[in-house]
């Protein structure tokens, strides 16, 4: 599938599909226009990727850079990680350290460290700490709390 992206001085924005057969995967690409943006447009390797946002595991900010991570690839966004938090909090985006946000529902395991820190692990086998400064903020959100 070709991606292209074409910036215009005016007009009105329009996205075009054109396809041979209707496939899950551009249902899926067509769905995400109709949520309004409700996908990361993030690339990996010079190529354009639209994810939705319940495939990212976690993010991470690495010397200004923000890196997405899904089950089998890592891309890079251009949003900020606070940006993203807020625009996807619900959908169990939470911040879980100064550099880094999880998805929620990717934590496979969960283990209490010293410090009142919490080291998770995720769907893809990756941990990740929880600092102590969001730590008492997602016991509040497991246990059935709000934000």
């Amino acid at each position: 599938m070709k991606l292209s992206l074409e910036q215009i001085d005016e007009g009105t924005e329009e996205v075009i599909i054109r396809y041979l057969h209707m496939t899950d995967q551009i249902r899926e690409i067509a769905d995400c226009v109709n949520r309004q943006g409700q996908a990361l447009l993030a690339s990996k390797d010079g190529e354009w990727a639209v994810l939705r946002p319940g495939d990212v595991i976690y993010l991470e900010s690495v010397d200004g850079v923000t890196w997405l991570y899904t089950a089998d690839a890592a891309y890079r966004t251009a949003s900020s990680l606070a940006a993203v938090e807020a625009r996807y909090e619900e959908e169990g985006y939470f911040r879980c350290s100064k550099s880094m946000v999880v998805n929620i529902y990717h934590i496979a395991y969960l283990k209490s460290e010293p410090g009142n820190r919490i080291k998770a692990q995720m769907d893809n086998g990756e941990y990740v700490m929880i600092s102590r400064r969001y730590a008492k903020e997602l016991r509040s959100i497991l246990k059935g709390g709000t934000r």
